[in-house]
C-alpha cells in the first residue's frame, strides 16, 4: 500500500438545510492537535456514552490512534466549530482501507454533510491505492448505505448481531432487534482479478452475482463429494472479544483438523450466556473451505456473505447468532441491501431447521 507524504487538502463546501433552507459553509479537512474535543462532542452528542469504540473517548487514545497511524481522522468544521468526524482505518499487514466512524453533531443534520464527507474522504483513500475500500454500515439507518452506493460501493454481505440495542443510545428507531447488526461494501480499487474459489454448490450463484457486480473476473470450482485436503493438525486463529457487545470475531488464517473442537470450545465459553454472536472470516481460495464450510455448519453457523478483494486472499464469512432473535425485516436497508438480507435469511432460516428451531 502506498503512503501519502504530502498532507491531504482541506475543501471548502456550501449545503443547504433541506427544511430551513439554511446555507452554511463547512470545511473539511484532516484533523489536527486540538480536534480531539469536538470529534468527542459528535460521538457524544450522537451516542452519548454508548458508542461501541471505547478508545474513542479518550481524547489521549485518539492522539495516539493518529500517531501510531491505524487511523487518520478527517472532521468538519463551522463557525469554530467541529460538526462532524471521520476516519481511515489502516490495518497492519492488511492491503485494504475501512472509511469508518462518521458521526455528525445533530445539529447539523439535513445539509447533506454526510454525503459531502463521503465525496471528500473516498478519493483520498482511493490516492493511497488500496486493493479496495471495505465499509461497514450501520443498519439503523441507510445513510451510509446510501452514500457508499452512490459512489460505487457493492454490498457483499452482513456482520449480524454486533450491537446491543440495549445498550445503544442514539437519535435512530431501533426497533424489537436485541442485537444490531452491519451491511457490508465494497469499492474495488487495485485489485482487478479474485482469482479461483472453491465454494459449495449452494453459494455459487450468489459469489458469481457479486463478483459481476464488482467487475472482476473469478473462477468458481467446487470440491464436493471429494475427500477433505490433507490438514495440518492445528488451525491458526485470530480472535477479538468485545465483553461489552457480547461479540466475538474470528478469523481463519490456516485450516487445521482441529477447526471444529477450538470453534466448539469459544461458544461453550460464550454461548451459555444470551445475546453472544460469533462471526468467523474464511479463506474461499483454498480447497479447505468446503471441508471448513460443512464443518461450521454443524456447530450452527450459517453463510453471510463474502469478504471479497480485500488483500491477498479472498474470503467470505459465516455466523452463530445462538437465540439471538434479529428482526432483519425492520433493518433500515436500502434496495440493494434489502436483496441481500433475503438471500441470507434462505441461510439462516435452513440453519434453524436444521436445529429444530422456528423463523426469524
Amino acid at each position: 500500500m502506498r503512503t501519502i507524504k504530502q498532507p491531504e487538502p482541506a475543501q471548502y463546501v456550501e449545503l443547504r438545510q433541506r427544511q430551513t433552507g439554511h446555507r452554511q459553509v463547512f470545511c473539511l479537512r484532516p484533523a489536527r492537535p486540538g480536534d480531539e474535543e469536538g470529534m468527542l462532542a459528535c460521538i457524544r452528542g450522537e451516542y452519548r456514552e454508548s458508542y461501541f469504540k471505547r478508545d474513542f473517548y479518550s481524547t489521549q487514545a485518539l492522539v495516539k490512534m493518529a500517531r501510531d497511524g491505524h487511523y487518520r481522522f478527517f472532521v468538519a468544521e463551522t463557525d469554530g466549530q467541529i460538526a462532524a468526524m471521520v476516519a481511515l482505518t489502516l490495518f497492519p499487514n492488511e492491503d485494504y482501507i475501512e472509511p469508518a466512524s462518521q458521526i455528525l453533531l445533530p445539529t447539523y443534520r439535513g445539509y447533506g454533510l454526510s454525503g459531502a464527507m463521503t465525496r471528500y474522504l473516498f478519493p483520498l483513500a482511493v490516492e493511497r491505492k488500496p486493493s479496495c475500500l471495505f465499509v461497514h454500515a450501520v443498519t439503523f439507518h441507510d445513510i451510509t448505505q446510501k452514500n457508499c452506493e452512490k459512489a460505487g460501493f457493492i454490498p457483499v454481505g452482513f456482520r449480524l448481531g454486533t450491537f446491543l440495542t440495549s445498550r445503544m443510545e442514539n437519535s435512530y428507531r431501533r426497533g424489537r432487534s436485541e442485537k444490531y447488526s452491519e451491511g457490508i461494501l465494497i469499492l474495488p480499487v487495485e485489485k482487478k482479478d479474485a482469482g479461483t474459489l472453491f465454494l459449495p454448490e449452494e453459494l455459487h450463484s450468489f459469489a458469481r452475482e457479486i463478483y459481476h457486480k464488482l467487475g472482476v473476473p473469478v473462477e468458481i470450482q467446487s470440491v464436493e463429494g471429494a475427500p477433505p485436503p490433507a490438514l495440518p493438525a492445528r488451525c491458526v486463529l485470530s480472535a477479538v472479544t468485545d465483553s461489552v457487545q457480547r461479540t466475538v470475531w474470528i478469523r481463519v488464517r490456516r485450516s487445521g483438523a482441529n477447526l471444529s473442537r477450538q470453534i466448539r470450545a469459544v461458544l461453550e465459553r460464550f454461548g451459555q450466556e444470551r445475546l453472544w454472536t460469533v462471526q468467523l472470516t474464511l479463506r474461499s481460495d483454498t480447497p479447505a473451505l468446503e471441508w471448513e464450510y460443512q464443518e461450521l455448519k454443524k456447530l450452527g453457523f450459517f453463510f453471510t456473505g463474502l469478504k471479497p478483494l480485500c488483500g491477498e486472499h479472498e474470503g467470505l464469512y459465516m455466523q452463530w447468532i445462538g437465540d439471538t432473535q434479529l428482526h432483519m425485516e425492520e433493518y433500515v436497508l436500502t434496495e440493494a441491501f434489502q436483496a441481500l438480507r433475503d438471500k441470507i435469511l434462505v441461510f439462516y432460516r435452513q440453519c434453524r431447521q436444521a436445529e429444530g428451531g422456528g423463523e426469524c
